[in-house]
């Protein structure tokens, strides 16, 4: 926010000239996803007198900021902590299922409902396997979290326990929902796939999870989203129609739409939560999935000896088999360095030369080799005879940067790629035939929306260029005139690629230490990549983006361990 912009706040609001750089900061900690700033004594005693500064947790308190002790926030953050963190507990010992949720012994470590052993081992054979543990999460609780990397079967995992519950509830509604487009499609596929596995008497329930996974789609489509007017055709006062709300991609939503979402929750329905909180957090402010998943620490089945239950304990199941990276043990072995933030490690890794088909190490300085490694499978997109090809070839690659300008970031190396491509004589630029685009905007006229990657071709029946997408069952073709906001995608930025994976990753980071490559960038850049990851990063560089940065300053795992969730005053 510029300084004009604050100066003004701090006459409307009433506060004194010194409260200017506390402010700034206020803004600046917003910006980079906090949703509370810890003052100074000095700083608190200044502000606390101000009619713009309450310490009241009354839901129709006036004042723009909430001070508690020497933790600032904005009301609308703070409130909207409140809601969630008081909806999450009433989830969390709701009783559902078989058993009771709030008595007996912990539910993922309690013995196989006594009315579901048959089709609970033929979908989950390994009892000890923490899969099965996740299904009866699931079928006991009202809030199932689930997490756990890239491959460890989190999708699988949800399509056999929503198989189970159909069921056990012939007419029951489901609803599956992820933050992007490209995450809600993949998560369809993913249980439209399971679901065409079902054999046996569990086959009965195959259309009905088929029909689920077709209508897979946003969480703004599933809310009812309006643009214009920021609200929300399903709320508290019209909650969603669904029994079960499935939401992946859990880590990238950030607190006001977690607040959306519980509060347009229905009573009585349950909530499945899929996620991986190594990954990287919501844009906006809030680190909702992390917190939780501390919040369900501390119970027999996750904490130590003695230790205290969580708010949610007993909510949360991780699975730690990685099924994807089981025949590319490199990947998997970098991802897990870099997890453990060991920059070290990571780099040895790509240095042993043990894995040389899986990990390509290069400098940031030769970009340009790398992308010889990946040439073919970008020409493979240009060359394509229609879109079904090109958009199969589109998918089978991907640069990915850590910034969005520069030489090093999307923008650089966007143009590097097409500067290639009119040396060799092929079109570029921006409505050249094989160029790739990601759309930028929610466009509910088109049903494109923030995320959704297509391509441009020329039409095979004389109309010229068409922008093609994939679609449930073939690829659908928008005009031109009709394309939303959209930018090139030879190159996309990490944080655009959540929730996507393709077999080839160029992974570009800048040379220099910079605050938006960190851990978590890296593990999903590289997380990406299914069969082989090219890393363009100097060592110097490297190292620092393992290190460990400091979490995102909240209040809700605090309003999480208090008694309705309710904030201290």
């Amino acid at each position: 926010m510029s300084q004009a912009a604050i100066q003004m706040l701090r006459r409307r609001w009433g506060l004194p000239d010194a409260a200017a750089p506390v402010l700034d900061r206020f803004f600046a900690s917003w910006a980079a996803g906090h949703t509370s700033l810890e003052l100074t004594d000095e700083e608190a005693t200044l502000l606390s007198p101000c009619p713009a500064v309450t310490s009241e947790s009354d839901g129709n308190s006036p004042a723009p900021l909430v001070l508690r002790g020497t933790r600032l926030q904005s009301w609308r953050l703070d409130q909207a902590e409140t809601r969630v963190a008081a909806r999450l507990r009433e989830l969390a010992h709701e009783k559902v299922g078989s058993g009771d949720a709030g008595d007996g012994p912990p539910v993922v470590d309690a013995p196989d409902p006594p009315d579901a052993p048959a089709d609970l081992a033929q979908l989950f054979p390994d009892p000890d396997s923490a899969q099965r543990r996740a299904a009866v999460l699931g079928l006991r609780r009202a809030l199932a979290l689930v997490t756990g990397g890239p491959g460890t079967g989190k999708t699988t995992t949800a399509a056999r326990l929503l198989a189970l519950l159909a069921t056990r509830e012939p007419g029951i509604r489901v609803a599956l929902a992820a933050p992007t487009g490209k995450a809600a499609a993949r998560l369809g596929e993913a249980i439209g796939q399971a679901a065409r596995d079902l054999d046996g008497p569990l086959a009965a329930v195959r259309p009905r999870l088929e029909r689920a996974a077709f209508q897979a789609r946003t969480l703004h489509r599933l809310l009812g989203w309006h643009p214009r007017t920021d609200r929300c055709r399903f709320h508290a006062g019209n909650p969603l129609p669904y029994d079960v709300v499935v939401v992946d991609e859990a880590s990238m939503l950030d607190l006001v739409l977690w607040d959306r979402l519980l509060s347009a929750l229905g009573r009585g329905s349950r909530l499945i939560v899929l996620g991986d909180h190594r990954q990287l957090e919501s844009v906006q402010p809030g680190r909702v999935l992390a917190e939780m998943i501390a919040a369900a620490a501390g119970g027999a089945a996750h904490g130590a000896a003695g230790e205290s239950a969580g708010p949610l304990a007993d909510c949360h199941v991780e699975l730690d088999r990685n099924y994807r990276f089981e025949s590319h043990p490199g990947i998997s072995r970098l991802a897990t360095a870099i997890r453990d933030y060991d920059g070290d490690a990571a780099i040895q890794i790509l240095a042993s030369k043990g894995y040389p088909e899986e990990l390509l190490p290069y400098s940031s300085a030769q970009i340009d080799d790398a992308l010889e490694q990946i040439w073919p499978q970008v020409m493979a997109v240009v060359r394509a005879p229609g879109p079904t090809e090109a958009l199969a070839a589109l998918a089978q690659v991907r640069i990915l940067c850590a910034l969005r300008r520069g030489p090093y970031g999307v923008e650089g190396v966007n143009t590097r790629v097409e500067s290639r491509l009119r040396r060799e004589g092929l079109p570029a630029g921006e409505w050249a035939h094989g160029r790739p685009v990601l759309v930028t905007a929610n466009d509910p006229h088109t049903a494109l929306f923030n995320g959704d990657v297509g391509v441009l071709l020329n039409g095979q029946d004389g109309r010229g260029i068409t922008a093609w997408f994939s679609g449930p069952q073939e690829p659908r073709s928008v005009p031109l005139a009709a394309l939303p906001s959209h930018d090139t995608a030879w190159a996309m930025t990490v944080h655009r690629s959540q929730g996507s994976e393709f077999e080839s990753v160029l992974l570009v980071l800048p040379p220099q230490a910079h605050e938006l490559a960190g851990p978590e960038l890296l593990y999903t850049g590289v997380t990406r990549a299914r069969s082989r990851i090219l890393l363009a990063a100097d060592e110097g560089a490297l190292r620092a983006a393992c290190q460990r940065r400091p979490p995102r300053r909240t209040g809700l795992l605090e309003k999480l361990r208090r008694p309705n969730g309710s904030s201290a005053t």
